[in-house]
């Protein structure tokens, strides 16, 4: 008598194996919404540095996970911009969460990243299986010095005096008031000031002759007054001539003067 067969079905239902990271959510709990500037290094280019960033992983009923891998990396960014997350340069940066679940980025000598090169705004991301949530960052349009001549433009001055033939042309003082692009005062620049004058006429606005560099005062005034108090001493011409003031990295501005006949 023949047996019915007890083979298995020849087609058994395949299941794929759940995603263990199903329902997993990433939030940025630290270090969103930050900027920073561009300020040079000692390397000779100009750095933004940022602080850390943290991220909190939770599972699908809303528990803390600590212990987890999470990968960061940076969003796009713009132009020329470079950001780097690790000294190793490592790219995504994986951090495992604390006992509370959070992922903090803070390899950059505990900062979350450096920028360099450009300016504009950026995304930190961080991702764990199909979950990723992004921190924004900015590094600020560098601001702009904006000089202005407070006091001491236009002066028309004689000669007088013996101490050289025809005499000198001493001029006041001349102030130069910085501010930068947000009005805020600007202390501590370097100014060069640099008498431009017509042929036969001697302009001196420091001991050395035609330049000097001031530094702007804590009010973001600058003074041109080497001179014994004054900002220039002519002799040798007569007729105009001119300052031109460049406060570092700024386009120059140009003060204007007149020895008089």
């Amino acid at each position: 008598m023949n047996q019915g067969s007890s083979e298995a079905p020849a087609h058994a239902s395949l299941q794929e194996a759940p995603d263990p990271t199903a329902g997993r959510t990433l939030s940025i709990v630290a270090g969103d919404d930050q900027t920073a500037s561009l300020v040079m290094t000692d390397h000779g280019f100009p750095m933004a540095t940022f602080d850390p960033v943290a991220a909190e992983l939770r599972d699908a009923g809303g528990a803390v996970l600590p212990g987890l891998a999470v990968a960061w990396s940076v969003g796009e960014t713009p132009g020329n911009m470079g950001v780097q997350m690790d000294p190793m340069g490592t790219s995504p940066c994986v951090v495992l969460t604390d006992e509370h679940g959070v992922a903090t980025l803070d390899k950059m000598h505990g900062r979350s990243a450096s920028a360099f090169y450009d300016y504009g705004p950026f995304t930190l991301v961080a991702r764990h299986g199909t979950a990723s949530v992004a921190a924004h960052v900015a590094v600020a349009p560098p601001l702009i010095l904006r000089p202005t001549i407070a006091s001491g433009d236009n002066q028309s001055v004689a000669r007088s005096g013996d101490r050289v033939p025809g005499g000198e042309a001493v001029f006041a003082p001349v102030r130069i008031l910085l501010k930068d692009s947000a009005g805020t005062l600007a202390p501590g620049v370097p100014v060069v000031f640099e008498a431009v004058a017509p042929k036969g006429m001697s302009v001196r606005i420091s001991p050395e002759g035609q330049t000097a560099t001031v530094m702007s005062d804590a009010q973001g005034v600058v003074t041109l007054d080497l001179m014994g108090g004054r900002s220039m001493v002519c002799s040798g011409g007569d007729g105009e001539f001119k300052v031109v003031v460049t406060p570092d990295n700024t386009k120059p501005i140009v003060s204007h003067h007149t020895v008089e006949s």
